[in-house]
């Protein structure tokens, strides 16, 4: 057994070699397996030299040159060439160049731009063929975001539009939209023959600031400012000068001839559901408010709107912070205010405040409401949110909307553009520039003007007509016209 263990043993030691023999063999006649010792050598060693540490690694700049602009800082044209592109971060705004999209998505943009040169009726300043936003250098002049004037540069521009806004402050994010909209309005359809400069109102200045802005750029027409406060210093020098004024205040007391609001007034909201009330026959009204300035406006309209009626009944209701705040106080007295109506007829409820006074008073009418009567709730455009809309006690509500034009082309422009979502204040903004290129190419009467995007139209005494419908709530968070109350204004 041994023996054949041996002999076994014999056997296979000597196939094995022959089996290594044969292997070396291949390997003298054939490539195919060959591993060439200088390649891999080679490629080791170029790895080694690229992979280096983040720290020794070269940074290359690319042509796209990100600048931080502040709202007032000049604009360094010389830095800006046909391979660049200047953006400013802090606003998401565009303000050389273009973006680059799908081809329909650009030619449903085009057919948005034309419906806007239809508006300007033929505007020959404005043709088709002079839209190119691509051209770098066709607006390297047409905005000046700073307070050093360069005198020469306005000598030598044929119309100036000086434009006040908030661009800090509390104000800030209504102040760069509306500018961002007017950008959009010079980058699209602006023109080399229109300067336009930028006065920030949301910081501290001077009324000899605004007196030596009026005199270094000799304006045209100007745009803005947005605050009550502003419009007041800035009004003097405007009609010093004789100077048209698009003012985006929903003060409308200080509108007269050359002098606009484009806000939605606390005023005109008021009127709306008044209106569309007295209309459905409603003749019982109850008044709450804050007892403040704006609680006093509401007020005041409200009573004028039915004192000219015969048959109205009001009873109104002022509350301070201090009633709001202390609960057993506030429910007590919206308890007494709720029973002592002893008329019959529907009680109607106008309800104006903040979004906050009116999720806190909202709910305890709807609790405290003896044997259920039939409330009819009136609100303002603060109705018009999520966190109201939602709440189950202003279901059935009626509050003031405007109604807009064109806003589907509109949202596309400005999608295509910045990249997020218009709202009121671009609107408002865009059609402001359209308005005064309008007025300075064509020579064009502003009381003659109606916006684009929000159809405003302008009368010569400073009243805006603006369309309104009233709106109604209904479940699960709906809003739908009523239909007698559409356009009212």
């Amino acid at each position: 057994m041994f023996k054949f263990k041996k002999n076994y043993n014999l056997i296979i030691l000597f196939r094995v070699i022959l089996y290594i023999n044969s292997c070396n063999s291949i390997d003298k006649n054939h490539n195919k397996i060959i591993i060439d010792d200088s390649i891999s050598k080679q490629l080791l060693k170029k790895n080694k030299e690229t992979i280096k540490p983040i720290n020794e690694r070269k940074i290359y700049i690319s042509k796209v040159q990100q600048k931080i602009l502040k709202p007032l800082d000049k604009i360094d044209k010389k830095i800006i060439n046909q391979n660049n592109v200047t953006f400013e971060f802090r606003t998401e705004r565009l303000l050389q160049g273009s973006e680059i999209g799908k081809e329909t998505d650009n030619q449903k943009s085009k057919n948005a731009l034309n419906a806007v040169f239809k508006m300007l009726n033929s505007n020959t300043s404005l043709e088709n063929q002079n839209f190119n936003v691509n051209d770098n250098n066709a607006f390297d002049n047409s905005i000046d975001y700073s307070l050093e004037i360069n005198k020469e540069s306005i000598l030598n521009s044929v119309e100036n539009i000086l434009v006040f806004l908030p661009f800090t402050g509390s104000y800030a994010k209504f102040g760069n939209k509306i500018r961002q909209a007017i950008d959009l309005s010079i980058l699209k359809l602006g023109s080399d023959k229109i300067k336009v400069i930028y006065f920030d109102t949301g910081k501290n200045y001077l009324l000899n600031e605004i007196e030596r802005i009026f005199n270094e750029t000799k304006p045209n027409i100007i745009l803005g400012p947005f605050t009550r406060e502003a419009v007041l210093k800035i009004k003097p020098y405007a009609k010093k000068n004789s100077i048209p004024m698009l003012t985006f205040t929903n003060d409308i007391s200080l509108i007269e001839q050359n002098i606009w609001s484009l806000g939605f007034s606390p005023e005109e909201q008021i009127d709306s559901v008044i209106s569309c009330a007295l209309k459905k026959g409603y003749k019982n009204y109850g008044l709450i408010v804050p007892n403040n300035l704006y609680g006093k406006i509401i007020l005041d309209r409200s009573k004028d709107n039915l004192k000219t009626q015969n048959n109205i009944f009001i009873k109104e209701l002022l509350l301070s912070n201090q009633e709001i705040n202390n609960k057993s106080k506030l429910t007590s007295k919206l308890k007494n205010f709720l029973v002592s109506n002893e008329t019959q007829n529907p009680l109607t409820i106008l309800l104006a405040g903040s979004k906050n006074f009116i999720l806190e008073i909202s709910p305890l009418l709807a609790f405290y409401n003896p044997d259920e009567k039939s409330i009819q709730i009136l609100g303002t455009e603060i109705f018009n949110v999520k966190e109201i809309i939602n709440e189950p006690s202003i279901e059935g509500a009626w509050f003031p909307k405007l109604i807009n034009k064109n806003r589907k082309d509109f949202k596309l422009i400005w999608k295509e553009t910045w990249n997020d979502d218009e709202d009121f204040f671009s609107r408002i903004g865009f059609d402001s520039s359209l308005i005064a290129f309008n007025y300075l190419n064509e020579n064009k009467l502003i009381q003659n003007s109606e916006g684009w995007t929000t159809g405003f139209k302008f009368s010569s005494n400073g009243y805006v007509q603006k369309p309104i419908s009233v709106m109604e709530i209904n479940k699960l968070g709906k809003v739908k016209k009523i239909k007698e109350c559409n356009n009212i204004n």
